[in-house]
């Protein structure tokens, strides 16, 4: 909501020759923004006449000017004691209650005032912003079509009815004022974002399309506008678009950091490691202190195997704004010191497959003569206490007391974990016998006594919570031509809702859903030790077969995580691992192929 001065000295005519000069000076400082002025000299005048109404509405303003709304308020209220008949005090004085949130009373003033003036731009367009804090959206839509009757161009109305057109679901009516607005000029790069946003969530591509080559071109010489619009098609999952326009954007100004990080971003999402590690690199030296940035070049330094600069360049983790309340138990903290004779707590991050991955420093710790006790998810406490070195398994911050405390990924730091150290410790998982022999009778149970079908476990979906879980997770229909094996006795160890994607395979694929049956993740392993092969996505699961040393076969996407690293079918994490890469985001088709191959290999006699 904003105001309009359109006060004048009003009878002036009948002031006597002093109040008429006191008054000009008064209005040329108030003109020219002097305001403390202005207000001394406005009080000369009321101190000769206290009924000045226009000294009154002026006085007000200054005030207003000076963020002192409760004596804007006051003036106004003398004002209008003296003219109820000024549409303009009313105007004013709906405007500062909006400002104090008291929506009845502005909506009462500009009622008045409407029907004092018989309307104006301005006084419609306050009057739908009333309506639309105070929840009535039908009305603020209303008032704002008739803002547009007096002013066509007034973009803050047609702005306000596109997004509440696009709140209400009405998305043709959202489109075509968004349009509007993009042509009025006012706020052209939110209003064409915006645009492209609604047309993309509308599968209206070809015009979203247009509409981004229309601001690339708009904004060609603009590098702020270009970072934001890469931004835009980032969030949009438009990569390859998103890499464009930041390369156009550096292409005006190498030294933005902000289009380092989204061509940076694109590039790891579309497989490009090595333009991400580029982009990464330069978008953290222009911004030492963004953690954001420092992050991504631990991410990339660790994905190229460069474990030293990268382990302690990961220290940045802990600086990300969405880990400042990482907890920070009351012990010291271990930097690298001799841990014999010590008692030491690994304290679990991140996702429980990184947690899976990080329990095999219990083993290394014993190892060093360290009594070690874990803090993992809830979830994970069973198959933790299975973990080779483990004295206890806490799932709330212990007690203590403890010699040293590390998180899991600060701990490879300070042990100087190396490539060639690795796998450190295998197998380090293993389920309770008790647990094994049970879901191992219950895997052979489900195949026929003369049968020698291989047992392979399978995960298709990962949790779709995940922000890219749509790029990990593949439909289990996909996977169709790789399971019509007469040779293999499938086991589907999903969880979750896609668990029930069993129930619409074709005739003639071996599948036993073991989902329902899974309690925990210490049954997850047990029936992992129970098969011949696991193949996955990138799950838990794949930590969990990996740690127990069962062979596994993962698929990754293109923006796989830094631990899978780059150009290998192998991961030193992992030796019983194969990796099965995509090569083009979002593209299965050829991985389940070369997994189907390499499935036939295996099965050959």
């Amino acid at each position: 909501m904003t105001y309009q001065n359109r006060t004048e000295p009003a009878n002036v005519a009948a002031d006597d020759s002093g109040t008429h000069a006191a008054l000009a000076l008064a209005d040329h400082h108030f003109d020219n923004g002097r305001t403390a002025d202005a207000l001394r000299a406005y009080q000369d005048v009321l101190a000769e006449q206290p009924c000045h109404v226009h000294a009154l509405h002026r006085t007000a303003l200054a005030h207003f000017r000076g963020a002192e709304r409760s004596l804007a308020r006051d003036f106004l209220e003398r004002a209008l004691n003296v003219a109820p008949e000024h549409a303009e005090l009313w105007e004013h004085r709906g405007l500062i209650a909006a400002l104090a949130g008291e929506h009845v009373v502005a909506e009462a003033c500009y009622h008045r005032a409407i029907a004092l003036s018989g309307g104006t731009a301005s006084l419609h367009r306050n009057l739908g912003d009333v309506l639309k804090l105070a929840g009535r959206r039908g009305e603020a839509c209303a008032h704002y079509e008739k803002a547009l009757g007096f002013d066509p161009a007034l973009h803050h109305a047609v702005q306000r009815i596109a997004r509440l057109s696009l709140e209400d679901g009405r998305y043709e009516e959202a489109v075509n004022y968004l349009r509007r607005a993009w042509t009025l000029g006012a706020a052209r790069l939110v209003d064409g974002v915006e645009l492209i946003n609604v047309l993309s969530q509308l599968g209206r591509i070809e015009e979203a399309d247009a509409q981004i080559a229309l601001m690339r071109t708009t904004f060609a010489a603009d590098p702020r506008a270009l970072d934001a619009l890469a931004f835009c098609l980032n969030e949009l999952h438009r990569y390859e678009k998103a890499r464009e326009v930041a390369v156009q954007g550096l292409a005006v100004d190498a030294g933005s950091a902000g289009l380092h990080h989204n061509a940076a971003y694109a590039s790891n999402m579309l497989g490009d490691h090595a333009l991400m590690r580029q982009h990464s690199f330069e978008a953290a030296r222009l911004k030492p202190d963004d953690a954001h940035l420092q992050f991504n070049v631990a991410v990339s330094l660790l994905r190229d195997g460069e474990f030293e600069d990268g382990w302690r360049h990961y220290r940045w983790h802990e600086r990300l704004p969405e880990n400042s309340t990482l907890a920070q138990p009351g012990f010291p903290e271990w930097c690298g010191e001799p841990v014999a004779g010590r008692r030491f707590l690994l304290v679990g991050e991140q996702g429980l497959g990184d947690q899976i991955q990080s329990l095999r420093y219990v083993d290394w710790l014993q190892r060093q003569g360290a009594t070690v006790d874990v803090w993992v998810g809830e979830a994970l406490a069973g198959a933790a206490a299975c973990a080779s070195g483990v004295n206890r398994v806490w799932t709330t911050l212990p007690p203590g007391p403890y010699d040293y405390w590390c998180r899991m990924f600060r701990f490879p730091d300070h042990m100087r974990l190396a490539t060639s150290m690795l796998p450190l410790a295998m197998p380090y998982l293993g389920a309770p016998s008790s647990v094994v022999g049970r879901w191992r009778e219950r895997i052979v149970g489900s195949i026929s006594s003369n049968s020698r079908k291989h047992r392979v476990g399978l995960v298709w979906a990962g949790n779709p919570d995940y922000e890219f879980d749509r790029y990990r997770s593949i439909a289990l229909s996909a996977l169709h031509p790789m399971l019509a094996r007469s040779e293999v006795a499938w086991f589907a160890l999903q969880k979750g809702a896609a668990q029930c994607d069993v129930e619409a395979l074709p005739p003639g694929i071996d599948m036993t859903p073991l989902g329902p049956e899974i309690a925990n993740f210490t049954d997850t392993l047990a029936i992992v030790q129970s098969l011949d092969l696991v193949i996955t996505v990138d799950t838990s699961v794949a930590h969990l077969a990996g740690a127990a040393g069962v062979p596994v076969w993962i698929l990754l996407p293109t923006c796989t995580d830094w631990r899978w690293m780059t150009g290998r079918s192998d991961t030193p994490w992992y030796p019983s691992a194969r990796l099965f890469r995509q090569r083009a985001l979002g593209r299965w088709d050829e991985v389940i192929e070369e997994v189907g191959e390499a499935l036939n290999g295996v099965l050959l006699p």
